[in-house]
This record gives C-alpha cells, sequence and structure tokens, in this order.
C-alpha cells in the first residue's frame, strides 16, 4: 500500500541539497534517505530531472567516487548558499507538523483541548530546548523519563 504524503512544494529540492550537504549521494540513495525519514520514497522521474536541475544551476556537481556504477553528487558552494537562502522550509515545515498533529489529536483522536495544550507546550519546549541547549544528555535522560512514567501508566491501566 503506498502512502500519500502531501509534501511542501519546493521541498524536495531543498531536502536533496541538505543530504548533498552531508555527503555525495546518488539519485537512488537520495531516495532512500528521504524514505528513511517518512514513508514517502520520491520517484526516479522527480529525483533526476531534479538532480539535473541543480546541476546546471551549478549546485551541486559530480563527486568523485570509487564506484563507478553510481553517479554521486555533491554540494557545490554556491549550493552551500542556497541552502542558506532557503531555510523558510524549516518554519514551513514546522507550521504544517502543527497543523497534522492538531487534527490528528483533537479531531481524529478526540484529546480534549486541555490536554492538547499541555502536549504542545511539551513538544514546543523539546524543540527550544533542543535549539538552544548543548546538554542533550540532560534532554534525553529528562525525555526517558517521562517515556518511562507514561509507560507504567499504561501497563497500570491494563492491570
Amino acid at each position: 500500500m503506498r502512502h500519500k504524503i502531501g509534501v511542501p512544494r519546493g521541498i524536495l529540492r531543498h531536502i536533496t541539497l541538505i543530504l548533498l550537504n552531508e555527503t555525495p549521494l546518488s539519485g537512488s540513495e537520495i531516495s532512500e534517505e528521504i524514505y528513511s525519514y517518512m514513508e514517502w520514497k520520491p520517484s526516479p522521474g522527480s529525483i533526476y530531472p531534479l538532480l539535473s536541475n541543480l546541476q546546471e544551476e551549478g549546485l551541486i556537481e559530480p563527486a568523485e567516487d570509487s564506484d563507478p556504477t553510481l553517479k554521486r553528487f555533491s554540494l557545490t558552494k554556491k549550493g552551500e548558499i542556497e541552502i542558506e537562502i532557503h531555510r523558510h522550509h524549516d518554519q514551513e515545515i514546522r507550521n504544517r507538523s502543527k497543523n497534522i498533529r492538531k487534527i490528528y489529536w483533537q479531531l481524529l483522536r478526540r484529546m480534549s483541548e486541555r490536554l492538547y495544550e499541555s502536549y504542545v507546550a511539551l513538544q514546543d519546549q523539546i524543540e527550544k530546548t533542543y535549539s538552544s541547549s548543548e546538554d542533550m544528555e540532560g534532554l534525553k535522560a529528562i525525555l526517558d523519563e517521562a517515556t518511562s512514567k507514561l509507560r507504567k501508566m499504561v501497563e497500570n491501566n491494563i492491570e
């Protein structure tokens, strides 16, 4: 069964540039990497014309590779600048995510407004803490503790 996802316009371009900024990849590797993050796999008809356009624009270039069977690409300096210019997609993704989680939790799961506000506040605080803190182990410990307490609540309700 194929999953349909509302992917924001231009996001495939943005994600591809970000992935190529990390390591040289081929078109098929880009598709697989995107699929590892979400249950959506761009088709070759989307990836290869995009790679061709990015190369024509000077944002990516073929990478030297030890595997001659794969044509991998890497980001150019111009491509790095392009990523910075398009950081507005980050906020677009956050906004879309907030809308989807509200539909899911309040409309489909019938979560009360009061509980939903606490849930959103927790997610927002996690994001702020992650963005501004260097104590990732401390953040992980807090999240692990909260997860453990929630598991115990579920186990107690089952028994």
